[in-house]
Protein backbone atom coordinates (compact mmCIF):
# COMPACT_ATOMS: atom_id res chain seq x y z
CA UNK A 1 0.00 0.00 0.00
CA UNK A 2 2.87 2.64 -1.00
CA UNK A 3 1.70 5.98 -2.03
CA UNK A 4 2.41 6.74 -5.42
CA UNK A 5 1.86 9.88 -7.21
CA UNK A 6 2.19 9.88 -11.43
CA UNK A 7 1.76 12.40 -14.49
CA UNK A 8 -1.52 11.99 -16.54
CA UNK A 9 0.11 9.89 -18.87
CA UNK A 10 1.84 7.77 -16.34
CA UNK A 11 5.55 8.33 -17.48
CA UNK A 12 6.85 9.86 -14.39
CA UNK A 13 5.95 7.89 -11.29
CA UNK A 14 7.19 8.57 -7.58
CA UNK A 15 6.09 6.09 -4.96
CA UNK A 16 7.02 6.61 -1.08
CA UNK A 17 7.62 3.41 0.98
CA UNK A 18 8.21 2.90 4.46
CA UNK A 19 8.42 0.62 7.57
CA UNK A 20 7.66 0.92 11.41
CA UNK A 21 9.10 -1.51 13.90
CA UNK A 22 9.31 -2.17 17.92
CA UNK A 23 11.33 -5.19 19.11
CA UNK A 24 12.10 -6.23 22.96
CA UNK A 25 14.05 -9.35 23.93
CA UNK A 26 17.88 -10.17 24.47
CA UNK A 27 18.81 -9.25 20.75
CA UNK A 28 22.24 -9.23 20.91
CA UNK A 29 25.80 -9.49 22.64
CA UNK A 30 27.53 -7.47 24.95
CA UNK A 31 30.59 -5.84 23.52
CA UNK A 32 33.31 -5.87 26.06
CA UNK A 33 32.32 -8.89 27.62
CA UNK A 34 35.41 -11.22 29.09
CA UNK A 35 33.54 -14.28 29.00
CA UNK A 36 32.18 -14.88 25.28
CA UNK A 37 29.32 -14.05 23.78
CA UNK A 38 27.71 -12.74 26.55
CA UNK A 39 24.12 -11.78 26.13
CA UNK A 40 22.58 -7.91 26.98
CA UNK A 41 19.96 -7.97 29.18
CA UNK A 42 16.35 -7.53 28.34
CA UNK A 43 15.65 -3.89 26.36
CA UNK A 44 14.48 -2.47 23.05
CA UNK A 45 14.62 -1.24 19.42
CA UNK A 46 12.83 1.05 17.68
CA UNK A 47 13.51 1.34 13.64
CA UNK A 48 12.05 3.65 11.24
CA UNK A 49 12.43 3.16 7.16
CA UNK A 50 11.61 5.69 4.38
CA UNK A 51 12.04 5.31 0.92
CA UNK A 52 11.42 6.95 -2.07
CA UNK A 53 11.76 5.03 -5.74
CA UNK A 54 10.79 6.94 -9.01
CA UNK A 55 10.47 5.73 -12.74
CA UNK A 56 10.59 8.51 -15.61
CA UNK A 57 9.67 6.65 -19.15
CA UNK A 58 12.08 8.26 -21.98
CA UNK A 59 10.59 6.32 -24.87
CA UNK A 60 9.37 2.29 -25.53
CA UNK A 61 12.46 0.52 -24.54
CA UNK A 62 14.07 3.20 -21.44
CA UNK A 63 13.14 3.87 -18.47
CA UNK A 64 15.16 6.16 -15.56
CA UNK A 65 14.93 4.49 -12.32
CA UNK A 66 16.32 5.65 -8.73
CA UNK A 67 15.81 5.38 -5.01
CA UNK A 68 16.79 6.52 -1.90
CA UNK A 69 15.91 5.24 0.94
CA UNK A 70 17.09 5.60 5.02
CA UNK A 71 17.01 4.37 8.73
CA UNK A 72 16.45 5.87 11.81
CA UNK A 73 17.32 3.39 14.56
CA UNK A 74 16.68 4.91 18.20
CA UNK A 75 18.90 4.08 20.91
CA UNK A 76 19.35 5.98 24.26
CA UNK A 77 22.90 4.60 24.18
CA UNK A 78 24.62 5.97 21.48
CA UNK A 79 21.96 8.66 20.26
CA UNK A 80 19.61 8.58 17.30
CA UNK A 81 21.06 7.19 14.26
CA UNK A 82 20.11 8.16 10.24
CA UNK A 83 21.86 6.76 7.61
CA UNK A 84 21.49 6.09 4.05
CA UNK A 85 20.06 2.54 3.32
CA UNK A 86 20.11 3.26 -0.24
CA UNK A 87 20.86 6.15 -3.10
CA UNK A 88 21.23 4.95 -6.81
CA UNK A 89 20.01 5.72 -10.26
CA UNK A 90 20.44 3.86 -13.34
CA UNK A 91 18.37 3.05 -16.02
CA UNK A 92 16.11 -0.10 -17.32
CA UNK A 93 16.25 -1.33 -20.85
CA UNK A 94 13.43 -3.25 -22.15
CA UNK A 95 12.18 -4.46 -18.51
CA UNK A 96 15.09 -7.04 -18.87
CA UNK A 97 18.13 -5.09 -18.13
CA UNK A 98 19.15 -2.46 -15.52
CA UNK A 99 22.38 -0.83 -14.79
CA UNK A 100 22.56 1.45 -11.62
CA UNK A 101 25.11 3.53 -9.80
CA UNK A 102 25.24 4.44 -6.17
CA UNK A 103 24.53 2.95 -3.10
CA UNK A 104 22.99 -0.21 -3.99
CA UNK A 105 22.34 -4.25 -2.32
CA UNK A 106 25.13 -6.20 -3.38
CA UNK A 107 25.04 -9.09 -5.95
CA UNK A 108 25.71 -11.53 -3.34
CA UNK A 109 22.19 -10.73 -1.61
CA UNK A 110 20.46 -12.88 -3.72
CA UNK A 111 22.50 -16.33 -2.55
CA UNK A 112 21.48 -14.74 1.05
CA UNK A 113 18.18 -13.94 0.42
CA UNK A 114 17.76 -17.62 0.21
CA UNK A 115 17.76 -18.38 4.05
CA UNK A 116 18.13 -15.06 5.88
CA UNK A 117 14.04 -14.60 6.08
CA UNK A 118 13.75 -14.05 9.46
CA UNK A 119 12.67 -11.09 11.03
CA UNK A 120 15.26 -10.91 14.06
CA UNK A 121 17.83 -13.34 13.68
CA UNK A 122 19.77 -15.36 10.97
CA UNK A 123 22.38 -14.71 8.16
CA UNK A 124 24.89 -15.53 10.84
CA UNK A 125 27.42 -17.22 8.15
CA UNK A 126 27.66 -14.74 5.64
CA UNK A 127 30.65 -12.61 5.74
CA UNK A 128 29.64 -10.25 2.82
CA UNK A 129 28.44 -6.85 2.63
CA UNK A 130 24.53 -5.93 2.25
CA UNK A 131 24.93 -3.06 0.72
CA UNK A 132 27.73 -1.28 -1.67
CA UNK A 133 28.48 2.27 -1.63
CA UNK A 134 29.21 3.23 -4.96
CA UNK A 135 28.47 0.38 -6.69
CA UNK A 136 28.30 0.35 -10.43
CA UNK A 137 25.97 -2.46 -10.90
CA UNK A 138 24.05 -4.63 -13.76
CA UNK A 139 21.22 -6.85 -13.34
CA UNK A 140 19.24 -8.88 -16.14
CA UNK A 141 16.46 -11.03 -15.50
CA UNK A 142 14.13 -13.30 -17.83
CA UNK A 143 11.86 -16.03 -17.88
CA UNK A 144 13.19 -17.08 -14.43
CA UNK A 145 16.70 -16.14 -14.45
CA UNK A 146 18.73 -13.23 -12.84
CA UNK A 147 21.78 -12.58 -13.33
CA UNK A 148 23.93 -9.60 -11.19
CA UNK A 149 27.58 -8.16 -11.47
CA UNK A 150 29.00 -5.40 -9.40
CA UNK A 151 32.30 -3.20 -8.80
CA UNK A 152 32.30 -1.16 -5.62
CA UNK A 153 34.98 1.49 -5.18
CA UNK A 154 35.49 2.16 -1.78
CA UNK A 155 35.72 5.69 0.02
CA UNK A 156 38.70 4.91 1.96
CA UNK A 157 41.01 4.14 -0.66
CA UNK A 158 40.76 8.00 -1.87
CA UNK A 159 43.58 8.28 0.82
CA UNK A 160 46.98 7.10 0.21
CA UNK A 161 48.12 4.27 2.23
CA UNK A 162 44.75 2.95 2.80
CA UNK A 163 45.39 -0.83 4.37
CA UNK A 164 41.62 -1.55 4.73
CA UNK A 165 39.08 -2.07 1.80
CA UNK A 166 40.50 -0.58 -1.81
CA UNK A 167 37.38 -2.11 -3.82
CA UNK A 168 35.39 -4.94 -4.19
CA UNK A 169 33.44 -6.82 -6.86
CA UNK A 170 30.88 -9.83 -7.12
CA UNK A 171 28.29 -11.51 -9.71
CA UNK A 172 25.38 -13.96 -8.76
CA UNK A 173 23.54 -16.01 -10.96
CA UNK A 174 19.98 -17.77 -10.40
CA UNK A 175 17.52 -19.69 -11.69
CA UNK A 176 13.58 -19.75 -10.56
CA UNK A 177 11.35 -22.71 -12.37
CA UNK A 178 7.74 -23.03 -12.52
CA UNK A 179 8.11 -25.80 -10.57
CA UNK A 180 9.05 -24.17 -7.68
CA UNK A 181 12.96 -25.31 -7.44
CA UNK A 182 15.31 -22.55 -7.18
CA UNK A 183 19.19 -22.75 -7.61
CA UNK A 184 21.66 -19.55 -6.91
CA UNK A 185 25.54 -19.32 -7.09
CA UNK A 186 27.34 -15.80 -6.15
CA UNK A 187 31.57 -14.85 -5.57
CA UNK A 188 32.69 -11.93 -4.33
CA UNK A 189 36.28 -10.42 -4.00
CA UNK A 190 37.34 -7.97 -1.59
CA UNK A 191 40.67 -6.13 -1.96
CA UNK A 192 42.44 -4.98 0.99
CA UNK A 193 45.94 -2.39 1.00
CA UNK A 194 49.12 -3.69 2.04
CA UNK A 195 50.02 -5.48 4.15
CA UNK A 196 46.71 -6.98 4.24
CA UNK A 197 45.24 -9.68 1.46
CA UNK A 198 41.69 -10.32 -0.23
CA UNK A 199 39.05 -11.76 1.30
CA UNK A 200 37.32 -13.75 -1.26
CA UNK A 201 33.56 -15.35 -1.12
CA UNK A 202 31.80 -18.27 -2.65
CA UNK A 203 28.88 -20.47 -2.03
CA UNK A 204 25.60 -22.06 -3.79
CA UNK A 205 22.09 -22.36 -2.43
CA UNK A 206 19.19 -24.08 -3.57
CA UNK A 207 15.70 -23.69 -2.65
CA UNK A 208 11.76 -24.98 -2.79
CA UNK A 209 8.86 -23.67 -2.42
CA UNK A 210 5.30 -24.24 -3.40
CA UNK A 211 1.53 -22.56 -3.37
CA UNK A 212 0.55 -24.15 -0.60
CA UNK A 213 2.97 -22.34 1.88
CA UNK A 214 5.97 -24.17 2.39
CA UNK A 215 9.97 -23.51 1.34
CA UNK A 216 12.88 -24.59 2.06
CA UNK A 217 16.38 -23.59 1.29
CA UNK A 218 19.98 -24.62 2.06
CA UNK A 219 23.12 -22.81 1.25
CA UNK A 220 26.87 -24.01 1.39
CA UNK A 221 29.74 -21.14 1.24
CA UNK A 222 33.54 -20.69 2.25
CA UNK A 223 35.50 -17.25 3.09
CA UNK A 224 39.27 -17.34 2.23
CA UNK A 225 40.99 -14.80 3.98
CA UNK A 226 44.68 -14.05 2.75
CA UNK A 227 47.78 -12.15 4.63
CA UNK A 228 45.14 -11.28 7.68
CA UNK A 229 47.05 -8.41 9.51
CA UNK A 230 44.64 -7.02 11.34
CA UNK A 231 43.71 -9.60 14.24
CA UNK A 232 47.06 -9.69 15.97
CA UNK A 233 50.73 -8.77 16.50
CA UNK A 234 51.82 -11.24 13.45
CA UNK A 235 50.45 -11.60 9.98
CA UNK A 236 48.23 -14.74 9.21
CA UNK A 237 48.70 -16.38 5.47
CA UNK A 238 45.35 -17.55 5.55
CA UNK A 239 42.31 -18.47 7.24
CA UNK A 240 39.32 -20.60 5.74
CA UNK A 241 35.93 -20.37 6.95
CA UNK A 242 33.12 -23.14 5.78
CA UNK A 243 29.24 -22.53 6.14
CA UNK A 244 26.19 -23.67 6.13
CA UNK A 245 22.90 -22.01 6.75
CA UNK A 246 19.30 -23.81 5.98
CA UNK A 247 15.72 -22.89 6.83
CA UNK A 248 12.47 -24.86 6.49
CA UNK A 249 9.09 -22.85 7.04
CA UNK A 250 5.43 -23.12 6.28
CA UNK A 251 2.94 -20.14 6.36
CA UNK A 252 -0.86 -20.79 6.76
CA UNK A 253 -3.52 -17.73 6.23
CA UNK A 254 -2.20 -15.41 8.34
CA UNK A 255 0.62 -17.36 10.52
CA UNK A 256 3.92 -18.72 9.65
CA UNK A 257 6.35 -21.03 11.41
CA UNK A 258 9.83 -21.33 10.39
CA UNK A 259 13.45 -23.30 11.38
CA UNK A 260 16.61 -22.15 10.60
CA UNK A 261 20.29 -23.71 11.49
CA UNK A 262 23.70 -22.33 10.83
CA UNK A 263 26.99 -23.33 11.01
CA UNK A 264 29.92 -21.76 10.97
CA UNK A 265 33.96 -23.77 10.86
CA UNK A 266 37.43 -22.51 11.09
CA UNK A 267 38.88 -24.68 8.88
CA UNK A 268 42.65 -22.88 8.34
CA UNK A 269 44.96 -22.20 10.32
CA UNK A 270 42.97 -24.52 12.91
CA UNK A 271 39.86 -25.99 12.63
CA UNK A 272 37.31 -25.17 15.40
CA UNK A 273 33.33 -24.99 15.34
CA UNK A 274 32.68 -21.20 15.85
CA UNK A 275 28.89 -21.01 15.89
CA UNK A 276 26.35 -23.78 15.45
CA UNK A 277 22.62 -22.09 15.99
CA UNK A 278 18.67 -23.12 15.96
CA UNK A 279 16.41 -20.17 15.11
CA UNK A 280 13.04 -20.82 16.08
CA UNK A 281 10.48 -18.45 14.33
CA UNK A 282 6.81 -17.31 14.34
CA UNK A 283 4.66 -14.35 13.03
CA UNK A 284 1.14 -13.27 12.66
CA UNK A 285 -0.21 -11.05 9.95
CA UNK A 286 -2.97 -8.73 12.14
CA UNK A 287 -2.96 -6.68 8.64
CA UNK A 288 -1.56 -7.69 5.38
CA UNK A 289 0.47 -5.16 6.34
CA UNK A 290 1.04 -5.50 9.76
CA UNK A 291 2.65 -8.27 11.63
CA UNK A 292 3.79 -9.40 15.63
CA UNK A 293 6.51 -11.85 15.52
CA UNK A 294 8.58 -13.85 18.46
CA UNK A 295 11.89 -15.88 17.74
CA UNK A 296 14.55 -17.65 19.57
CA UNK A 297 18.07 -18.29 18.72
CA UNK A 298 19.88 -20.92 20.54
CA UNK A 299 23.59 -21.34 20.89
CA UNK A 300 25.22 -24.92 20.50
CA UNK A 301 28.96 -23.68 20.32
CA UNK A 302 30.57 -23.12 24.01
CA UNK A 303 30.22 -19.59 25.49
CA UNK A 304 27.25 -17.74 23.47
CA UNK A 305 24.33 -17.29 25.42
CA UNK A 306 20.72 -17.51 24.03
CA UNK A 307 18.73 -15.07 22.31
CA UNK A 308 15.20 -14.16 22.03
CA UNK A 309 12.57 -11.49 20.76
CA UNK A 310 9.37 -10.15 19.80
CA UNK A 311 8.24 -7.35 17.64
CA UNK A 312 6.11 -5.36 16.09
CA UNK A 313 5.80 -4.22 12.08
CA UNK A 314 4.49 -2.52 10.38
CA UNK A 315 4.96 -1.32 6.90
CA UNK A 316 3.61 0.62 3.65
Amino acid sequence: MALTWSTDDHRQVLELHGKLQQEFGVLGYQQSSQQGYRAESFGGNSLASLGLSGAGRLNADLVLIGEMSWDLVNDSRYGDQIYSDEAWLGVRIRDDLELTAGRSDSPFNQLRDMTDVFNLFGGHGYMTDTALDDQVKVTWAKDGLDVRAGYAFNDANKQDNNSGTEAQYGASAGYQADNGLGVVLAVENKQLGAPNGGIRNMAAGVSYRTTGGFYAALTRGRANYDDVCWVGPECIDRFRFDYWEGVVSYSYKQVAFGLGYNRLSLHEPARERWEDKMIFATEYYLLPKAKLYAEYLMNSAENEDNLYGVGLQYYF
